[in-house]
C-alpha cells in the first residue's frame, strides 16, 4: 500500500535545504557550461579589452563568458509580460526608476578625452548649498549652567577690571532691580557697569569653604568641618533655610519672583510664577525623581504628571495612565501615581479559589505581577523621564513636603546637614549676594586672534539674556555652555495647548507680562519669557549671535 503523501514529506533542517539549494545550482551551471559555445572569436578579443576597461571605470561586473550568445525571444517577451503583471506598487516603483541603459558606443573611456569628460560633467553638476537661517530672538533654556564662554573676533567692550563706581553701580541696579537704559538715576551706565550686573544672583546658604553648587560631593571643597556631629549647627542651618525657602516661595506667589532653583544632593526643582510661558499657576518641576520619591509624593496626597514619560504598552496588555498623561501634560494624577495599578486590576483571590487554584500559586502570581509592576515603575528612575510636573494648588502640599522632608539633607558625606542650595534672581530673605567668577584670555588659533570671556558659576536663563541685550548690535560673537546634566529636561517640556493662533499667544503675552512687570526682569527679557510659543524653549549646547543679520542660531 502506497504511503500517504503527509508520511513521505520529513522535516529537513534549513541548513540541509541551503546545502541542496547550492548543490543544484552547481549542477546548472555546470551543464551550461558544457553546452555553452565555448569558442571565442579572434576579432573580438580588442572589443573584449576595450569593455573591461569600461566595466573597470564603470564599476560593472564583468560579463560572464560562458553564457549564451544568442538571447532567447520567448523568455525575454515572457521577462516583459512578468514586468507589466506585477503588482501595482511595484509596477509603479519600477517605472518610475527605470532608465534606459547607457550606450557604451557613444561614451568610450579607453582614451584620455572620455576619462576627462566624465571629471567635468561630475564639476558641472549643480551643488545645493544649505545656509543656516537664524532666529531674531534668543532661545530660553532651564538648564542650570556651570560655565560660558564668550567668543568674538573684536575685543569685548567690557572686562573683569572694574573700578569703584563702575562695581557699585553694578552691585546697586541689581540689588534695586533697575534698567540702567531706562533709568534716569545718577549710576555709572558703562557697559563694566552692566556686564558687572548681570554677572551677580542670589544664594542661599553661602558658606565660603565648601563650594555648594553644583551639588556634587566629588567637586565640593574639603573641609574638616562636619555639621552633622554639632546638632545645634544643623538645626540653626536648617531653621536658616526654611525662612529663605518661605520667603522665596512667597515672592514667586506674589509674582515678585519670576523663578527660583532648589538644587538638592539627588534631585534639582525648578519653580515658576504664573504667567511664565503661558502657564495660568505657580508650577514645580522635578528632576531627576526615584519610585522612592514618587511614593513619598503619592503618600502625602500630592498630584503630579509626568510630561516626559514615553507612551509604552504595559507587560499586562494595556497602556499605563501615565502614559497617556504624558502625551497630554495637563491631566493631574489623583492619590495614585499612573505606575500603580488599582484594586481592581489585581486578580480576586476569592475568585481564584473558586477556580480551583490554591493558596500557594495566587501567592506566586501575586509575587509575580508585584515584581513585574515594580520592575517598570523603576524602568526611569534618575532618566529624563522620571522628570515631575506639579501645577496649581499642589504646588503648596509640596513646599510644605519639601520643608518636612529630612532626605533633601544628606547624613554623610562633605554636605552632611547642609540644606540644599537656593539660587534666585532677586533678592529674598537671608539670601547672600554672590557673583560669578571672570577670565579673561586671549587665544591664537590659525593665525586668527580671538577674544574669550570665561564666566564660572550658576548660570541662571536671565544670565545668558542679560549678556546679550547689553551687547552691540552689530557685535557677533558665539557662546559655548557646560551644563548640569541632570537639569537639562527642564526644557524638554512641551505642551499641547500652546498651539494656539497668534492674536490668543499675543494676549496672553500681553497679561503675563503686566503681571510680572514687579518680578526684577528688564522689560526685554520679561517679554521673552512671557512668550506663549512653545519653540522658545529649547536645549542649548553653542550659540551664535551674527551681527550683520541680527540672527541666532543655536545647536
Amino acid at each position: 500500500m502506497a504511503q500517504s503523501p503527509s508520511t513521505d514529506m520529513q522535516w529537513q533542517h534549513p541548513k540541509d535545504v541551503l546545502k541542496l539549494h547550492k548543490l543544484k545550482l552547481k549542477k546548472k551551471a555546470l551543464q551550461n557550461r558544457i553546452n555553452g559555445n565555448l569558442a571565442v572569436k579572434t576579432d573580438n578579443n580588442l572589443g573584449n579589452k576595450s569593455a573591461a576597461f569600461e566595466n573597470v571605470l564603470n564599476g560593472r561586473k564583468r560579463k560572464n563568458p560562458f553564457v549564451k550568445e544568442q538571447c532567447d525571444q520567448t523568455k525575454k517577451v515572457k521577462n516583459d509580460e512578468e514586468f507589466l503583471d506585477a503588482g501595482t506598487d511595484q509596477t509603479l516603483f519600477k517605472l518610475l526608476n527605470f532608465t534606459d541603459s547607457p550606450d557604451p558606443a557613444n561614451r568610450s573611456y579607453t582614451s584620455f578625452n572620455g576619462v576627462l569628460e566624465k571629471i567635468e560633467k561630475a564639476d558641472e553638476e549643480p551643488v545645493e548649498i544649505v545656509k543656516a537661517t537664524g532666529k531674531a530672538w534668543c532661545p530660553i533654556d532651564w538648564t542650570l549652567k556651570r560655565k560660558m564662554r564668550l567668543i568674538s573676533l573684536k575685543p569685548f567692550p567690557w572686562n573683569h577690571k572694574l573700578k569703584i563706581s563702575e562695581e557699585a553701580s553694578g552691585v546697586t541696579s541689581f540689588s534695586r532691580c533697575l534698567d540702567m537704559e531706562s533709568s534716569e538715576s545718577t549710576l555709572d551706565i558703562s557697559p563694566n557697569s552692566k556686564f558687572h550686573q548681570c554677572c551677580l544672583y542670589w544664594q542661599h546658604p553661602f558658606l565660603p569653604w565648601l563650594s555648594l553648587f553644583p551639588r556634587s560631593s566629588s567637586k565640593t571643597g574639603a573641609s574638616d568641618i562636619n555639621m552633622s556631629a554639632y546638632p545645634s549647627v544643623k538645626n540653626s542651618l536648617h531653621q536658616s533655610w526654611t525662612d529663605s525657602f518661605r520667603s522665596l516661595f512667597q515672592l514667586i506667589r506674589t509674582r515678585q519672583c519670576p523663578y527660583f532653583y532648589v538644587c538638592a544632593n539627588s534631585f534639582t526643582v525648578l519653580f515658576r510664577a504664573a504667567g511664565l510661558l503661558s502657564y495660568t499657576d505657580v508650577h514645580a518641576i522635578i528632576t531627576p525623581t526615584t519610585r522612592g520619591f514618587r511614593h513619598m509624593l503619592r503618600q502625602e496626597e500630592i498630584e503630579f504628571t509626568m510630561p516626559l514619560k514615553n507612551t509604552r504598552t504595559s507587560d499586562q496588555g494595556y497602556e499605563t495612565l501615565d502614559s497617556e498623561l504624558g502625551q497630554t501634560g495637563e491631566s493631574d494624577v489623583n492619590s495614585k501615581n499612573d505606575d500603580d495599578f488599582d484594586e481592581e486590576d489585581t486578580p480576586d483571590e476569592e475568585w481564584l479559589k473558586k477556580m480551583g487554584i490554591n493558596s500557594d500559586d495566587i501567592k506566586q502570581i501575586n509575587y509575580t505581577q508585584a515584581r513585574i509592576i515594580h520592575k517598570n515603575e523603576c524602568e526611569v528612575d534618575n532618566s529624563d523621564q522620571s522628570l515631575v510636573l506639579i501645577d496649581g494648588v499642589e504646588v503648596n502640599g509640596f513646599f510644605n513636603f519639601l520643608i518636612n522632608c529630612k532626605s533633601i539633607i544628606a547624613p554623610t558625606g562633605a554636605l552632611a546637614g547642609i540644606p540644599p542650595t537656593l539660587l534666585a534672581p532677586v533678592s529674598f530673605h537671608g539670601a547672600t549676594l554672590s557673583s560669578l567668577k571672570v577670565r579673561e584670555n586671549k587665544i591664537h588659533d590659525e593665525g586668527t586672534d580671538y577674544y574669550s570671556l570665561e564666566l564660572l558659576g550658576p548660570i541662571l536663563p536671565t544670565t545668558i539674556h542679560n549678556i546679550l541685550n547689553i551687547n552691540a548690535p552689530d557685535h557677533s560673537l558665539s557662546i559655548i555652555f557646560s551644563d548640569v546634566e541632570s537639569t537639562s529636561s527642564f526644557s524638554r517640556i512641551r505642551r499641547k495647548n500652546q498651539r494656539r493662533s497668534e492674536i490668543e499667544r499675543h494676549g496672553t503675552t500681553v497679561f503675563s507680562k503686566e503681571n510680572l512687570s514687579d518680578c526684577g526682569l528688564a522689560p526685554r527679557v520679561l517679554r521673552s519669557f512671557c512668550s506663549a510659543d512653545p519653540d522658545v524653549v529649547s536645549n542649548i549646547e553653542c550659540l551664535k549671535y551674527c551681527g550683520e543679520t541680527s540672527t541666532y542660531t543655536w545647536t
